[in-house]
């Protein structure tokens, strides 16, 4: 290894000696049988923290049948509010401004269709072909559900870093065309670019549009201040960087100066008295109008337990390992790993990355499921040649960094590609 870099001065075992995030470690599960599994997909699940599975079991073994309908008065109904405030003090947000809801596309299309139905004489939706996949389908979705005539516009991108003169012409449009909404992913799933959120809200409002941002890819990574930047609509899930576990709920926020918007999808527990089952009930004050059914509580149970550990660690410490860990993995994969024909596919500049670092190799996908099955690292594929890397600074050490790359090596070198070239799992 290099000492030339300033990312690389330090040893690793240096780096992890002085980390001050290091116990926070212990308090995540780490399976017995697999000692030596290296888990860099934590930005699409992470690990299980030890007081959320405790905080489940006890749901299951001990409120749920002991308790029965009587948990509802014991704390499950409060779930969604109780634990959105607690995100929201991760997202600068105020209580009352988030709540636990549904599934991150519900969420979106809910936020989408308030903001649509908050500027009935504008008809365009803004985003960009770095958001999720997903999120655009929804946002068509969402145009289609308000009325034929409108549309959303996909500002297209390098692949690598989006563009703030892109999605300020395409706000512009034709005169007399104005746009009703600008959502974006503050964080890109593809290549981490991660826009500068206060900014890109500031051009959406002089345009005359709201704003919605998806929080998925950067909520427990990049600091967040949605307050300061004036933001009006965001979603994001839990189960990512916050370690809510598989299909946790998503949250939502509606900023408390938009007390206008209407939930589109609206129900029983969304409104002012719930357990009034009054026909005409209306909807509640704050964020809580934008759920609809009886909320998840089991797949509810394990996120705040996780929620209050990120809030222990602080997201300003999370984010300086995060840097410090993605500035680490590039230097050594210019190092070690370009000349075996890798390429970094995401933004080189650390302020405009999320926790994320995208590579590129023509046989990504044969190496990612070398590097599973024959080395335990977990990285993820996206097609057609995206080996994502993840580094969750909670529960990482600067050695796990440091081993990955050697076992890229040993792969490549040692005829991984061959083996695995056919290899097509489900979930990639």
């Amino acid at each position: 290894m290099s000492a030339s870099d300033p990312s690389l001065v330090r040893t690793a075992a240096e780096l992890d000696e002085a980390d001050p995030l290091a116990g926070f470690r212990n308090e995540f599960v780490h399976s017995e049988t697999e000692a030596d599994l290296i888990y860099l997909d934590g930005n699409s699940l992470g690990r299980p923290a030890r007081q959320s599975l405790e905080a489940a079991r006890a749901l299951l073994d001990q409120q749920w049948p002991s308790r029965l309908i009587r948990g509802w008065n014991e704390g499950w109904f409060e779930i969604p509010q109780r634990i959105g405030n607690r995100i929201a003090e991760l997202l600068g947000a105020s209580s009352g401004e988030v709540v636990l809801a549904d599934a991150t596309s519900v969420c979106l299309y809910k936020a989408a269709v308030a903001a649509l139905g908050a500027r009935p004489d504008r008809t365009r939706i803004i985003t960009d072909d770095q958001n999720f996949p997903s999120d655009i389908q929804v946002l068509r979705a969402a145009a289609r559900t308000v009325g034929p005539d409108h549309e959303v516009v996909v500002v297209p991108t390098d692949g690598i870093h989006a563009s703030l003169d892109g999605v300020r012409d395409a706000l512009a449009g034709d005169a007399g065309d104005g746009p009703a909404l600008l959502a974006l992913s503050q964080v890109s799933y593809r290549s981490g670019w991660c826009w500068d959120m206060a900014e890109a809200t500031a051009v959406a409002h002089e345009a005359g549009a709201l704003v919605l941002w998806d929080l998925c890819h950067s909520v427990g990574a990049v600091p967040i201040d949605l307050t300061a930047a004036n933001v009006d609509l965001a979603v994001g899930c839990t189960y990512k960087y916050l370690n809510g576990g598989p299909g946790s709920p998503a949250f939502i926020y509606v900023s408390s100066g938009l007390p206008q918007m209407v939930n589109p999808i609206v129900g029983w527990y969304g409104s002012d008295d719930p357990m009034g089952f009054d026909f005409d009930a209306g909807p509640a004050l704050d964020a809580s109008r934008f759920l609809t059914g009886t909320p998840p509580v089991l797949s509810s149970s394990p996120v705040g337990p996780a929620v209050e550990l990120m809030l222990e660690a602080g997201i300003d410490r999370l984010r300086a390992k995060s840097v410090a860990m993605t500035e680490r993995f590039i230097a050594l994969v210019d190092e070690h790993l370009v000349p075996l024909g890798f390429e970094v596919r995401s933004p080189r500049d650390f302020q405009r990355r999320g926790s994320h670092v995208s590579l590129s190799h023509p046989e990504a996908q044969a190496v990612g499921q070398a590097l599973l099955h024959e080395e335990s690292v977990v990285p993820d594929f996206r097609p057609p040649d995206f080996l994502r890397f993840g580094f969750a600074p909670i529960y990482l050490r600067f050695a796990d960094v440091d081993e990955a790359v050697a076992r890229i090596m040993r792969v490549v070198e040692g005829g991984g590609i061959d083996r695995w070239r056919d290899a097509a799992p489900i979930v990639p």
